[in-house]
């Protein structure tokens, strides 16, 4: 049911479900919010809907940050149909102006005709008064040279159209990669890992290899931003996705998730090479420190926690990443600074037993 179709009776009973859902959950009641959770109740957003109820079967707290994230992905691409609409326009207005020159060439053409069948017959006619040749002759002269000059014009027009065009084309190939990119880091934002994630899923069962997913967690991230301020915490989420950036192949995507969660989608890689290149970034990270920008300060050092999981052809999307996020949080709950795999976990989420972590939390990791 889309949402224009929603009558008055139905669009009262959502919105008092809407409500009562934002107050069970400790939602702050503002229009952004209430839009999102309309939505959800609604059910008119498949894709908001599933990332909802994963953040509420794993616990995860729906607080302002996380709650902005989700309207951003899901409801702000004002300013994104804001270019998209002037760099139509513009279009419009290159494409008008091209057709109006050669609207006018093609009158002027005409005449050109005009002037050189006269001249021709002119020069044909065997009894032509030659008295009148120097006359003919300046007629189609000028009609030659005014010839010359709107091809000029058209020349001229034509070529600034053209370096218009590419101008506009360019901005749109810089407005779909500023869509796709995350601003604080340069990787690739939710939407992007979004979209790859379909297409690499698409590819695994087109050719029949293995596909895995990393979700990643900055541990005790509030820890940074509390005590060292918003500068630190922005580098410290860089730190993790320069690491990130280093480590991956080729065919890799390292996406930032949302605030401090980032995520890897690794085509082509069984579970347990996933969990082996996840252990080995959890350990290049902790080897990394951070520092104030001066040098001078030793801030600490940055741990993860790493959950990792397996497509299994045929599901949707949300099962993929519902696994990875069970095993992340997994993680966390047993220690953080580790790396969990889906088959440590059973379906109602609890251990499996006989089977250990991959590494227990180092001692004196990141509080």
């Amino acid at each position: 049911m889309s949402a224009d179709r929603i009558d008055h009776n139905t669009a009262q009973t959502y919105s008092k479900s809407a409500l009562e859902l934002m107050d069970e959950l400790g939602v702050v009641s503002h229009p952004d919010n209430f839009q999102i959770f309309f939505t959800y109740v609604a059910g008119t957003n498949v894709d908001l809907v599933r990332t909802i109820d994963i953040l509420r079967s794993n616990n995860r707290a729906l607080d302002e940050e996380k709650c902005q994230e989700i309207f951003t992905k899901f409801f702000n691409d004002k300013r994104e149909n804001e270019i998209i609409e002037r760099i139509s326009n513009d279009l419009r207005v290159q494409l008008g102006s091209i057709l109006d020159t050669i609207h006018k060439v093609g009158i002027d053409t005409g005449k050109y005709s005009k002037a050189l069948d006269h001249f021709c017959s002119y020069v044909g006619d065997k009894n032509r008064d030659l008295s009148n040749l120097e006359q003919a002759l300046h007629t189609l002269l000028g009609a030659t040279r005014e010839m010359e000059g709107v091809n000029r014009i058209l020349e001229s027009q034509l070529t600034n159209s053209s370096s218009e065009i590419d101008r506009l084309r360019e901005d749109m190939e810089n407005l779909k990669r500023e869509a796709l990119t995350d601003g604080l880091t340069g990787i690739a934002n939710r939407k992007a890992f979004d979209l790859q994630l379909r297409d690499d899923m698409m590819h695994c069962m087109e050719d029949g290899q293995p596909l895995c997913l990393l979700l990643l967690d900055i541990d005790h991230f509030k820890k940074f931003n509390d005590t060292y301020g918003h500068q630190i915490g922005d580098q410290v989420i860089r730190l993790m996705a320069s690491s990130l950036k280093c480590n991956i192949k080729g065919q890799d995507t390292a996406a930032r998730y949302g605030g401090e969660e980032f995520a890897i989608i690794l085509p082509r890689t069984t579970l347990d090479q996933a969990v082996h290149f996840a252990e080995h970034l959890r350990q290049y990270i902790e080897s990394h420190k951070v520092v104030t920008k001066s040098g001078k300060t030793m801030i600490g050092k940055v741990t993860a926690s790493i959950g990792a999981a397996q497509f299994r052809p045929g599901e949707p999307v949300a099962k993929l990443v519902n696994r990875a996020d069970k095993a992340l949080y997994f993680a966390k709950e047993h220690g953080r600074n580790q790396v969990a795999s889906e088959q440590q976990i059973a379906d109602d989420g609890r251990p499996r037993k006989n089977i250990a972590m991959v590494n227990y939390q180092t001692k004196g990791a990141a509080e």
